[in-house]
């Protein structure tokens, strides 16, 4: 069966499987979790998904180009607006929580270790796909000796770049919250799809921490210390900048209004 599934086609056929599954486990995890564990089930299950689905685009952005990635991404992200409810499979809104808003508190605990989780277990969903070899890209990256990191520019450039499209990632979401939520879910999808093909070429366009380091973590082309410099400071610093100008705008407002 897998034989009959063109080379080509076989990073969607697995990204339209890894979302049938993945929800499927949502849902039947979700209904058996206790309410207390519902967040960190679904952080586990989110960023897991979202991972998995950002590996897989990678071979579609080989076979496809930057048409493959955009068309497959922004489908993906619609459909990850529409369903992930309170989950975010990223850290910065976590933290951003622990900066702005009530501290470390056992929600914005358990949100970061699904996302640890997830995270961590990552390489081996998508190394277990790949080793059916349904295709040249699969092959090689299953039987690759490293991988091949996403930082093709200077790390202070490549921090700039991962802040800048984080911030603006954060201030849309933040602002998108309030909106209609047809509006929202299109706004968050475009933007992020953007994004990401703006940054593919530098930094590879994480500008999701725990995503960068599912991915990327130890691969041949930077070192621990730009890895870290870049996908963590570089995004942390955009997202609490973007996150200190909507509170800073909103305030404001407020006092306008008063």
């Amino acid at each position: 069966m897998l034989e009959s599934i063109p080379p080509t086609c076989v990073p969607y056929v697995v990204l339209l499987f890894n979302t049938i599954v993945f929800h499927i486990f949502r849902k039947v995890f979700l209904r058996f979790t206790p309410s207390v564990l519902q967040i960190l089930v679904a952080e586990i299950i989110a960023t897991l998904e979202l991972c998995s689905a950002c590996a897989e685009l990678g071979v579609a952005y080989e076979i496809h180009g930057y048409l493959g990635l955009g068309v497959g991404l922004l489908a993906l992200c619609f459909w990850w607006c529409s369903i992930w409810g309170d989950a975010e499979a990223c850290p910065c809104g976590p933290f951003e929580e622990c900066l702005f808003g009530t501290g470390l508190g056992a929600e914005v605990a358990k949100k970061l270790i699904g996302q640890a989780v997830g995270g961590a277990i990552t390489s081996l969903w998508i190394n277990y796909i790949w080793s059916f070899h349904m295709n040249r890209e699969h092959q090689e990256l299953h039987t690759a000796a490293e991988c091949q990191a996403g930082l093709q520019v200077h790390m202070v450039l490549g921090a700039l770049i991962e802040g800048i499209i984080t911030l603006i990632s954060r201030v849309v979401a933040l602002e998108s919250v309030n909106w209609n939520p047809e509006i929202s879910l299109s706004t968050n999808a475009i933007v992020t799809t953007v994004l990401v093909l703006a940054a593919t070429s530098t930094t590879g366009g994480f500008f999701n921490p725990v995503l960068a380091t599912a991915l990327t973590l130890g691969c041949r082309g930077n070192t621990l210390v730009e890895h870290v410099v870049v996908y963590w400071i570089g995004s942390l610093v955009g997202g609490f900048i973007g996150r200190y100008l909507f509170q800073l705008r909103h305030g404001y407002d407020k006092l306008k209004e008063a």
